[in-house]
């Protein structure tokens, strides 16, 4: 599954870079793009889930007035006392900024599996990227910083 799940990560990657290269940017608007893998901190726990790691995979366009637009997509691996779990976040951006400090914090509405048998549930989320990692915050849980560990993520 983790095999499936890292392919579909690259794909995405793949067509956001294709599609971000056909596309010109008008003044003023930033790209975000990325793909990769990334870490959890030790500790970090997520509805009863310990976090470990994670599959990412980005392409958004952030607009002067707000708006944005692109696709999301985190795939958070983890463990219960029941055994290995994994939560997937695939989430439409419909908001976003280019932050002073270079960061891009972007989000809408998600779909959040938590890959144990319940329905999907819609939630808002928001992420905050730079190219070392990003901050995800689903609802109104903030979990804590994903650092890059392969793969990358591109503001320009």
């Amino acid at each position: 599954m983790k095999r499936l799940t890292t392919a579909f990560v690259l794909a995405l990657f793949i067509a956001t870079t294709a599609a971000a290269s056909r596309v010109l940017i008008a003044a003023g608007e930033t790209s975000v793009t990325g793909a990769g893998t990334a870490g959890f901190p030790s500790g970090t726990v997520f509805n009863g889930v310990t976090l470990t790691s994670s599959q990412f995979g980005k392409g958004v366009v952030l607009n002067p007035d707000g708006s944005a637009t692109g696709d999301f997509y985190n795939v958070l691996d983890g463990s219960t006392a029941v055994g290995p779990q994994t939560i997937t976040v695939t989430g439409l951006v419909s908001s976003g900024s280019l932050n002073a400090n270079g960061s891009v914090t972007f989000g809408g509405n998600c779909s959040l599996d938590m890959g144990d048998g319940t329905r999907p549930s819609s939630l808002p989320f928001s992420v905050t990227a730079t190219s070392q990692g990003l901050t995800l915050v689903i609802g109104t849980t903030t979990l804590p910083t994903q650092t890059v560990i392969a793969g990358g993520i591109d503001i320009r």
